[in-house]
């Protein structure tokens, strides 16, 4: 036994011998294979593999080794395999398959050759698969004449043989007369018999082995993933059957479909991100390309009406400024209202209302807008029969607001442009179906550009009139967003014609009332307004605008100094304050929130109004939090910040009511 050890102790194979004593199980030596394994010297290895199993191996692991071990030396069985957890000296833990053999050396005494293989590494490269593969052959060829893995052979018709224990143990079966004389088909545990059917085929035939096939085998009522590898049985040159084995390779394949699972959900997002990042250039570039277009008219006319002395001439300067100016607002509200939409920011706002009257105002203005060019604009249909609806009216009359002014905007003097409406009798739940259709006799659109015309700033070049390319692509979304579709037709010089299907919600409540407030003649003067704003131009336009109406301006270029200035006016005197959100010093939301907490009446009571250029809702709600009562948004619109002004005043006026006289800050 120590010749044939000396043989097998150089071999790279972890081998080691073992014996089982009255103190316990004690290594006794241990080959170089298995010290390279631990990275230990041979005897730190024995020691190491002498300590207690619970020692060396996972805790979920060492009874069911320490039972395997007893079981199969009271069956006095010469060898055996075992798959455990194992853990290293470094501290990690690795799955091994251990082989064992027990050789009796006298009545009293044996000992156990046992050999280890980190089936872990099982699934990296199979140049290292066969490598391992060809020493555990080795260390078989030396030590084992059979092994415990489960082993069938079969004929030449593909019936079974016989098996071995573990391949019984592996299916449930008491005893091999189960399989004998059948074939895997008559045993149906496979979720497919055809890989198995043709390599075995092709052994006999060829007489050659196949090498882990991999397939899917019922085993204890649950479906398992296998590899089998096959080879000739041969008798006096002649093949008389098979032989085969199989290895249970479930969890190393449901690890395999994870990282595949993974690398795929990768690379998906990895696309997605270029996909966006290349849309996200090209939205900027062409964001970039369109607001410098009307930004060159206004400045290009704005220095030619400086370097005039021709007042018509710089009249007809200043208009093409104010049309410039009105392109560069549009596409700046157009790009700002896209990117809430795709950022998924615009939410939706129902109101209740009457279906009939839910476009009038932009039906008014589309009529003047194609009288005024001579167009003829008809009006088909209604909503009548909707009655009262809940819907966010807003962005439907924005979706059909772009549609219509696209019609009449390409629809030459003399043509038609038709808005048709019609209640459908498709329900969903207790919303009906409404279509309504854009008709117009203008010059329609090539076929080649119907794909992409949703898209952000895509216009065909060939339209008399330019815009800002985002209407199409605004309208798409919206319609997205309020769950309905929309679609085109179009022929060029023939016209287009857009239907529009969205669903509306019908209920039986009471429209609010919407009163208009007329401000009386003179309301405003006299006013005192403290303007708190940073920049002197957009201080100038405000002021000349406030001033006109008889207003008196008190200025303030931070909000500390507006905080300052309001605390040391007499109470009451300040009738409005304007209030610019970014500027340095103090922001206007913080200057707001000190106003607001002052203890004097009108800190309380003031009317504060945000003048910004922070658009989105999200700034309109920081506002209201701080205190303010409205957020108007710049470029500025002088009749909504006189209507908002004349409400909050007069509420002011209300409020002030009975107040001391002014002057004593209390």
């Amino acid at each position: 036994m120590v010749m044939e050890w000396e043989g097998m102790a150089a071999l790279p194979v972890p081998i080691f011998i073992y014996s089982y004593e009255e103190e316990g199980r004690k290594c006794l030596r241990a080959s170089k294979g298995l010290c390279d394994f631990l990275q230990l010297e041979e005897e730190e290895s024995c020691r190491y593999l002498s300590q207690p199993l619970e020692l060396v191996t996972h805790p979920e692991d060492t009874l069911r080794i320490i039972q395997a071990t007893h079981r199969a030396m009271e069956n006095k069985e010469t060898q055996w395999r075992l798959s455990f957890c194992m853990l290293l000296p470094c501290g990690e833990y690795v799955w091994v398959l251990c082989h064992t053999v027990q050789v009796n050396l006298s009545e009293r005494r044996r000992l156990f050759y046992s050999s280890i293989m980190d089936v872990a590494s099982e699934h990296e490269q199979n140049e290292q698969r066969k490598a391992e593969q060809k020493h555990m052959n080795l260390l078989l060829d030396k030590i084992l004449e059979t092994t415990q893995v489960g082993i069938f052979w079969k004929d030449k018709e593909r019936r079974f043989l016989g098996a071995n224990k573990a391949f019984l143990e592996y299916y449930g079966f008491p005893s091999e007369s189960v399989i004998i004389g059948k074939t895997d088909e008559d045993m149906g545990w496979h979720a497919d018999d055809e890989p198995y059917k043709k390599d075995e085929r092709w052994v006999l035939e060829t007489g050659r082995s196949t090498h882990r096939v991999r397939g899917k085998c019922l085993s204890h009522g649950e479906m398992r993933e296998i590899v089998a590898s096959k080879s000739p049985l041969i008798e006096n040159g002649e093949i008389v059957g098979l032989v085969g084995s199989f290895e249970d390779v479930t969890e190393e394949y449901r690890q395999q479909q994870k990282i595949v699972e993974l690398n795929d959900r990768l690379l998906a997002s990895l696309k997605r991100t270029e996909m966006a990042n290349r849309a996200k250039t090209a939205f900027l570039s062409n964001v970039s390309h369109d607001m410098r277009t009307p930004l060159n008219g206004i400045l290009g006319f704005a220095r030619l009406a400086a370097a005039s002395n021709n007042m018509e001439k710089v009249q007809n300067y200043l208009q093409k400024i104010i049309k410039s100016a009105e392109l560069l607002q549009s596409l700046i509200d157009d790009t700002l209202e896209l990117s809430r939409i795709s950022a998924g920011k615009l939410r939706l706002e129902p109101e209740i209302l009457e279906a009939e009257t839910m476009f009038d105002t932009l039906l008014t203005t589309i009529s003047s807008m194609a009288e005024n060019k001579g167009v003829h604009f008809e009006i088909q249909g209604s909503l009548a029969d909707m009655g009262t609806v809940k819907a966010d009216a807003l962005k439907l009359n924005k979706v059909f607001l772009n549609l219509l002014s696209n019609a009449v905007k390409f629809t030459p003097v003399g043509g038609r442009v038709i808005f048709s409406a019609e209640c459908l009798k498709e329900r969903l739940g207790g919303r009906r179906k409404c279509c309504i259709r854009v008709k117009d006799t203008g010059i329609g659109m090539d076929e080649a550009f119907l794909p992409k015309m949703f898209e952000p700033f895509v216009q065909e070049h060939r339209l008399p009139v330019q815009g800002t390319g985002l209407g199409l692509a605004i309208a798409k979304q919206l319609v997205d967003m309020l769950g309905g579709s929309i679609s085109v037709a179009s022929r060029v010089n023939e016209g287009t014609e857009f239907k529009v299907e969205f669903y509306l919600e019908q209920v039986m409540a009471p429209v609010p009332g919407k009163g208009t407030e007329a401000v009386p003649k003179d309301f405003f003067k006299g006013r005192r307004v403290l303007l708190c704003e940073d920049n002197t131009l957009n201080q100038e336009l405000a002021k000349t605008l406030l001033e006109d109406e008889g207003m008196v301006v008190l200025l303030a270029e931070n909000g500390q100094i507006g905080l300052e200035i309001f605390n040391d006016s007499d109470l009451g005197s300040i009738d409005a304050i304007l209030m610019d959100i970014r500027m340095p010093v103090m922001d206007g939301l913080q200057a707001t929130r000190l106003i607001r907490e002052m203890p004097r009446r009108d800190g309380r009571a003031v009317p504060i109004l945000a003048l910004t250029a922070n658009a989105f809702r999200e700034d309109a709600e920081k506002s209201k939090a701080a205190g303010m009562n409205s957020h108007l948004t710049k470029p500025l619109e002088p009749e909504k910040l006189l209507h908002d002004l004349a409400h909050y005043m007069a509420a002011f006026d209300e409020a002030r009511t009975g107040w001391p006289e002014r002057g004593k800050k209390i």
